[in-house]
């Protein structure tokens, strides 16, 4: 198995120009010793197997195999080839000094080449990599520049320069460049030595196509230098089309969320023991008798009942499922909602690379969907007895590969349904026509989402995630990094570094403040505090005199006072004396979601109220809880619900003689739910409007046995 280990030789000017920086601006050294650090602490906690060299020229010294008293002076070989520890770690930050020597930043390539063809062999690695920290200040050669080229593509090295801005050519200052011109936004010129040296890394990076970065661009540019640690696993399948085409497939986890590394339980008063950690159960009773683990069973609550499932029962509730890939349909793209993406990862699926039938079908698959806009529907099983699960496959079609990216699609227990208040976004929409915007509100918030595009006028998109690190793990590497090399201090102040990751882009944030500006002014907004109405005793039986008032008890903004509330309890029924207020306490209740529980007690009061009605007595408190019902529905777009119950109560009430208030209804004109007073109804406007038309019950004779029934329901 290859693998995927990196041979990395950091080489680092000391000299004199990169200690030179304006006061309260950070050198260039500085900024190289930063993203030198933070590099080296994600090798260390994510595990990684590179090794790393570290070759600083500029110093006082000369430390390295090819120096003799008149060649490759001033330049030490610091860290031989090793892999990544504390002590490295430590090095970079405490003990690397600035010089006052220059050296030959070529001779230190050199140098650079050879430790790292030397400490290579006999060892299994995936390549080699010459990371070079410079402003290129300091004198250099030429000889030989061929020749270096040469060894250097031999050995497969692959060759970054951190430091010069080579983009800003001119150095006329205009405070865009970023590199041995720009310190944390100070513009100074080019030397004519800093000019002649980018122009030999020019030679460089076009001959060995390497890459070039400016010390602002240092961290971003480096994370393409951590290697990966795991070698990917492909998920091998056939992608079944059809009842008789199958298409050998793998699958690459693309996009997965980088988990932080897990803390380990220790004893606190000696880190090296070792101990071991048991669990027990235990019954609640005043003996607190163990329970051995074979007497457990799990179970699931199903109302307030807990129901036993042995392991055998488990096992035979799950689907038998066979491993799959299946296309199930398809549709075109846009229909496949963004808020639908769901799983914890994104999948590349690629054609198998052994069977180059495979190839082609995948090619044609894929280039027809690509072409019509379409996405596949498939059902995907990863190993037999897994649970299934949906997703579409969408069409990535690249110069160099095709592929298809697979997202997984919710089920329908899975989507959460929730009812916002919305502005008006239809001329004939009425829904909160007092918060429609005007169009001079609407002008300026276009203007802002502008003047924020992360693509405004920028050679490459700011906050891209492939260049974008996660604040939370840098800081988190950051105090571990602390507490390891000073275990007594306290945690350090959060980089200046890591806080610039969570803070918009200057770029962005001077071209909105003109925006955000004229927001403030058209769009007038007041904080509107709520006055508390509190009734005391002190202010019943106030007697008028100066005495400093009594600290009033801390109570609740819904408490209004008086023995109702001392005696007030959490609703938990409809019930028949204030059945509306009822309703809407269960619906309002927080803690749980009681809607659906709540609609039922309130269908079967309002029954209770027409049937044991004497006369037209308890109608309009019948009507009343209609109304409501009707409106909460509306609400919380749960039309259904009232549109069964009313579609029953009407035959009810034809059935029960007591047409007199379905009359009523009618009169209310309280129809069905339809499509324009909610979107989730399935009622159109007409139908609504035959529904309330009378239905006229045909004549028969009743029956001794019905004659019963209705005394019963009217007693």
């Amino acid at each position: 198995m290859a693998t995927t280990k990196e041979l990395i030789a950091v080489v680092l000017d000391v000299g004199p120009s990169m200690n030179q920086a304006p006061p309260g601006t950070a050198t260039s050294l500085q900024m190289a010793l930063n993203a030198i650090t933070m590099v080296l602490q994600r090798k260390i906690f994510s595990e990684s197997k590179d090794e790393v060299a570290l070759i600083l020229f500029g110093t006082p010294n000369t430390a390295n195999n090819l120096a003799d008293d008149e060649s490759y002076q001033n330049i030490t070989v610091a860290r031989p080839l090793g892999a990544v520890d504390f002590d490295l770690l430590q090095y970079v930050q405490n003990d690397i000094q600035p010089s006052n020597l220059s050296a030959d930043f070529v001779d230190a390539v050199v140098v650079a080449m050879d430790h790292l063809n030397n400490e290579s062999r006999g060892k299994k690695f995936g390549g080699m990599r010459l990371i070079m920290f410079t402003d290129l200040g300091g004198e250099f050669g030429d000889d030989q520049l061929d020749d270096i080229v040469a060894s250097m593509k031999a050995s497969s090295v692959q060759f970054n320069v951190i430091g010069p801005d080579l983009d800003d050519d001119d150095g006329d200052g205009d405070g865009t460049a970023a590199g041995p011109s720009t310190a944390n936004g100070h513009v100074k010129e080019k030397t004519p030595q800093q000019k002649a040296g980018e122009a030999l890394v020019k030679y460089f990076i076009t001959e060995l196509d390497g890459e070039c970065y400016s010390f602002r661009e240092a961290l971003p540019a480096l994370s393409f230098f951590q290697s990966r640690n795991v070698r990917p696993t492909a998920w091998k399948g056939s992608l079944e089309i059809g009842s008789g085409l199958q298409v050998p497939v793998a699958g690459y986890v693309r996009v997965v969320e980088q988990k932080p590394p897990s803390f380990k339980t220790c004893y606190a008063r000696d880190m090296d023991a070792e101990f071991t950690s048991t669990v027990s159960y235990h019954l609640n009773d005043e003996a607190s008798t163990e329970i051995q683990t074979g007497d457990l069973v799990k179970g699931h609550r199903y109302g307030n009942t807990l129901v036993p499932f042995s392991e055998d029962d488990l096992a035979n509730m799950k689907l038998k499922t066979e491993k799959c890939f299946k296309v199930l349909g398809f549709t075109k793209a846009e229909h496949i909602k963004r808020s639908h993406y769901l799983g914890p990862n994104v999948m590349s699926v690629v054609a198998d690379k052994d069977d180059e039938a495979a190839a082609v079908a995948f090619s044609s698959f894929a280039n027809a969907l690509y072409e019509t806009n379409m996405v596949a529907i498939v059902k995907r099983v990863t190993r037999a007895k897994s649970n299934a699960k949906i997703g579409f496959l969408s069409p990535h079609i690249k110069s160099g590969y095709e592929s298809f990216f697979y997202n997984e699609l919710p089920f329908m227990e899975d989507v959460r349904q929730f009812t916002f208040g919305s502005l008006p976004i239809k001329p004939d929409c009425v829904t909160n026509k007092k918060h429609e915007p005007s169009k001079e509100q609407l002008s300026i918030v276009d203007d802002l989402i502008t003047s924020m595009d992360l693509t405004h006028g920028e050679a490459e998109e700011a906050l891209k995630p492939k260049l974008t690190f996660n604040p939370y793990l840098q800081r988190l590497y950051q105090c571990l990094q602390h507490r390891v090399l000073n275990p007594d201090d306290p945690l350090p102040e959060l980089s200046p570094i890591i806080a610039d990751y969570m803070k918009p882009p200057k770029e962005v944030f001077t071209r909105c403040e003109e925006h955000l500006d004229k927001m403030q002014k058209i769009f007038k907004l007041q904080e509107v505090v709520k006055k508390k109405e509190e009734q005391t005793g002190q202010s019943v039986f106030k007697d008028g005199g100066d005495a400093p008032p009594a600290k009033k008890p801390k109570i609740d903004d819904d408490l209004g006072g008086g023995m109702a509330d001392l005696t007030k309890v959490k609703v938990q029924e409809v019930g028949t004396v204030t059945p509306v207020e009822d309703f809407k306490a269960i619906i309002g209740q927080k803690e749980e979601d009681r809607f659906e529980e709540a609609c039922k007690q309130m269908q079967k009061r309002i029954v209770q109220l027409v049937m044991d009605s004497f006369g037209t007595q308890f109608y309009p408190k019948a009507m009343d809880c209609v109304k409501a019902f009707r409106q909460e529905a509306i609400k919380n777009s749960e039309p259904n619900l009232f549109n069964n119950f009313l579609t029953e109560f009407k035959t009810t009430l034809t059935e029960k003689n007591r047409e007199n208030f379905w009359d009523q209804i009618v009169k209310e004109n309280l129809s069905l739910i339809d499509r324009g007073e909610c979107d989730e109804s399935s009622v159109s406007k007409d139908a609504a409007s035959k529904f309330l038309e009378k239905v006229e019950k045909e004549e028969s004779e009743p029956s001794m046995q019905e004659d019963a029934d209705d005394l019963v329901a009217m007693m």
